[in-house]
């Protein structure tokens, strides 16, 4: 214990400063510690947490002190509109609100009772919409009743069940609305708007109230479109018919003036009760009366459908046919085509598709059958001739080709002459074939096919400059390469 003891006074003693070192030291301070970084960032993270709290507790009571948001309108229906208020106002998210008191933990202000049974207040109405549209709104203290919305034959009902109206309550029409009427009966209030024009559609929309302002229940009656007046039917106007007239007999004799009633219009109709009347009465005042008091007859309307010509019910049947043909219903297009020919023998365009059906099909005499009974009906139709004459042409006939195409001239077709002059050639007959050459030319000169055809026909006919010229034409206009050579070896052979 000794020696410990030695050792604490040795340390206690170099522990202390020298003799004079404080009186040295009186005026030093030490340097200032410089911060400690983590100390630093915790001061920084406290003042941002701090601010935060600062703004949302700001928002939040910029959150309470807004008003509660409206309920949205609901949507119009066609009919009418109910509503139910027993259920709880809901928020934009469908979550209810909390009670007065509930967020703060503070016990909500005392607010003066409201009435337990709805009470209504007011009924304004307020100027007329777009299109005439009557527009109200009612005014409802207390809880928010169950509303029924319907139209009448004169305007609308609105009936609010379980509520009442205030003392005095005497609403007054205006604008569109002609009158307003208030009845209670069986505990609910019943409010009768009658319009001006008939009402189409029936809307209501509730706007919730607060403490210190009243519900608000808007009402849109949308108008009916006006009914367009039909024009009377033009009618020749006539003589009034006057009644035959017995003559005149004298007095006491006891015979009676008689009148004839003109002919009723049409049985079952009110005009012919009306008409009777004046006569009824013209009788009973007497003679002279009777016989001017005969009624004018009334002008009558009758629509009458008028059936389709056979003009329109063939080229109905042509649309049909055409419609089949696109989807591939071969059957139905050539029944469609036949009902055509039926309703117009040799209608053109349902007579050549048909024709064309049963080439497809591999009928050739089916095609020629009925291509001969349409221009038996059509005398002269161009595309129809052209049309026989290629088929009898591909079996051999030419002759037969060519006065069916002879028989449909006179005409203004250029092909049916530019088809006869290539049969005249390959019937060995030049100058007819120019002759028809020329005369589709005149019609269509850009036709470069044609020119070649004429200038075979001039060739043959030792026309040759001509048949040069006529070559010349048709390159100038352009041709398909086998023509192109054809005509490049003929005018190779001329010497041009």
């Amino acid at each position: 214990m000794s020696l410990i003891n030695d050792m604490l006074r040795d340390l206690d003693a170099r522990r202390r400063p020298p003799p004079g070192a404080e009186e040295a030291l009186a005026g030093v301070r030490p340097p200032p510690l410089a911060p400690h970084p983590r100390r630093t960032v915790a001061r920084v993270l406290a003042l941002v947490v701090a601010a935060g709290a600062a703004l949302g507790g700001a928002g939040w009571y910029l959150l309470e002190r807004q008003p509660a948001p409206r309920a949205p309108a609901a949507p119009p229906g066609p009919e009418a509109t109910a509503i139910d208020s027993h259920a709880a106002p809901r928020s934009e998210d469908g979550a209810a609100p909390p009670a007065a008191g509930a967020a703060t933990g503070k016990p909500a202000a005392a607010s003066p009772a409201a009435p337990a049974q709805p009470v209504l207040r007011a009924v304004r109405v307020l100027p007329a919409g777009e299109g005439g549209e009557a527009r109200l709104v009612a005014e409802i203290e207390g809880p928010v009743p169950p509303v029924d919305a319907s139209r009448t034959g004169d305007g609308a009902r609105l009936r609010l069940r379980g509520a009442r109206a205030a003392a005095g309550l005497a609403p007054s029409p205006g604008g569109p609305v002609e009158a307003l009427e208030l009845h209670e009966a069986g505990g609910d209030l019943e409010l009768r708007v009658r319009t001006a024009r008939p009402v189409a559609q029936v809307a209501v929309r509730l706007l919730p109230g607060t403490e210190t302002s009243p519900h608000r229940l808007e009402l849109r009656l949308t108008p009916a479109p006006p009914v367009p007046r039909r024009a009377p039917a033009a009618t020749a106007k006539a003589a009034p018919a006057q009644a035959p007239t017995r003559p005149a007999t004298p007095a006491g004799s006891g015979m009676e003036a008689t009148v004839a009633q003109a002919p009723a219009p049409a049985k079952g109709r009110r005009t012919a009760g009306a008409s009777a009347r004046p006569a009824a009465r013209a009788e009973r005042a007497g003679p002279g009366a009777a016989a001017q008091a005969a009624p004018e007859a009334a002008p009558r309307m009758e629509r009458r459908i008028r059936p389709p010509t056979p003009a329109q019910r063939a080229e109905r049947a042509y649309a049909q046919g055409l419609a089949a043909m696109r989807a591939g219903d071969w059957a139905g297009a050539r029944r469609a085509f036949g009902e055509a020919l039926e309703a117009v023998p040799g209608h053109p365009r349902s007579a050549e598709a048909l024709a064309r059906l049963e080439l497809r099909a591999g009928r050739p005499e089916e095609a020629e059958r009925v291509l001969r009974a349409a221009l038996a009906a059509q005398p002269g139709h161009s595309a129809l001739a052209r049309l026989l004459a290629r088929l009898l042409a591909e079996r051999g006939e030419l002759e037969a080709a060519i006065a069916t195409l002879r028989r449909a001239l006179p005409g203004s077709d250029a092909a049916l002459y530019g088809l006869l002059g290539a049969l005249e050639q390959r019937a060995g007959r030049p100058a007819q074939a120019a002759h028809a050459y020329r005369a589709a030319l005149a019609r269509e000169p850009r036709r470069a096919e044609w020119w070649v055809g004429l200038g075979i026909a001039l060739e043959h006919l030792g026309r040759s400059e001509e048949a040069v010229e006529a070559y010349r034409r048709a390159r100038a206009l352009g041709l398909a390469p086998a023509l192109e050579r054809f005509v490049g070896e003929r005018l190779a052979a001329l010497g041009r």
